[in-house]
């Protein structure tokens, strides 16, 4: 005698599975969980106590994000075992993508303006602005190079100016906790660089104000681009220096363009007359961008460091470590 297997309503598959009504009748629709039965005149779907067991298994899929169409091959297909591994590795990745991902946002909102102002001394921004307004582009296409990048960070605001090839920053001590940045046009820059007293730089999400002594005034900021990261612009351990003589001869030739050599042993030349057989490299520098870099420098014991052919120029002087530039080479020099 055979036994009938008992029914379940869609109700009660739902209670016992923890599956929603709505997403037995969607599994049903696709082909994953059909019914034992339906019910023609009424419509209602009837499920074996059979199917329980398939219908807990893809509620524990639903949870993990198993596909419908994985969902299917696990219930009917061979080694349902890999499929579910293979999800697992998909998740995995997904993670460290999503992790790698939120560490972008941590550092985009740790770098975005915020409300709170930072106090300047006037003097201390008038010569900030005097060492890099010389490599900001007014001629540009991009909003973003005819600005100033007004970087805060650990007690240090940098004000950072680029062209595409050159870079130069100066930094200044600030008291005040907090990050910011933030490009600002040029004529904002100009206006401050003017401003006698305390200048307080206020930042919101667009617009930057900066109060003094008498009164205030606000700009709108430069949003359209990404302006490069300075911190990564370090001068190479091994930077072989020029100073006295070989950069007077660097700085004065009659030539808009300089060869710089430097030897295994470190030695440089400037415009040498053959190949230095034991050369370790050359680089090939526009001499006006390099003397307006040098001239906008504070302080004495002016210092260029060559790291590489295709690496940077960088410019300082002993006395204001803050304060650089760096100087694009034009291309490798010829050997």
């Amino acid at each position: 005698m055979t036994t009938s297997p008992a029914l379940l309503t869609i109700g009660e598959m739902a209670r016992a599975s923890a599956l929603p009504i709505s997403a037995l009748r969607f599994y049903d629709k696709e082909g994953v969980l059909v019914p034992h039965s339906v019910d023609p005149h009424t419509g209602y779907r009837w499920y074996t106590d059979n199917q329980l067991r398939d219908a807990r298994l893809i509620a524990g899929m639903r949870r993990v994000g198993v596909p419908v169409r994985e969902m299917t091959a696990v219930l009917t297909g061979p080694d349902p075992h890999s499929r579910l591994d293979a999800h697992l590795r998909n998740l995995e990745d997904g993670l460290a993508d999503a992790r790698a991902e939120l560490d972008r946002i941590h550092r985009l909102i740790d770098s975005r303006p915020t409300t709170t102002g930072v106090d300047l001394d006037s003097w201390d921004v008038r010569r900030a602005l005097d060492a890099v307004l010389f490599a900001v582009n007014e001629d540009s296409e991009f909003p973003i190079l005819r600005g100033v990048h007004i970087d805060i960070h650990d007690g240090v605001a940098a004000f950072v100016t680029t062209d595409r090839y050159r870079l130069a920053v100066a930094e200044v001590r600030v008291r005040a906790a907090l990050t910011v940045s933030a490009v600002v046009p040029l004529a904002f820059a100009r206006l401050i660089r003017d401003i006698a007293g305390v200048v307080t730089l206020t930042f919101s999400t667009r617009t930057v104000t900066a109060s003094y002594p008498g009164g205030q005034v606000s700009s709108p900021l430069i949003e359209d681009g990404e302006f490069p990261d300075h911190r990564i612009l370090r001068e190479h351990c091994h930077a072989a220096e020029l100073s006295g003589d070989k950069l007077a001869a660097l700085l004065n030739g009659t030539a808009s363009t300089a060869v710089v050599s430097v030897d295994a042993g470190g030695d440089t030349r400037v415009d040498p007359a053959g190949i230095v057989p034991d050369e370790q490299f050359r680089v090939l520098v526009d001499r006006q961008r390099l003397r307006e870099a040098a001239a906008a420098q504070p302080g004495r014991a002016l210092v260029i460091r060559a790291s590489g052919a295709a690496l940077p120029l960088a410019v300082r002087t002993a006395d204001h470590a803050g304060y650089f530039s760096y100087l694009m080479p034009i291309r490798a020099a010829p050997t």
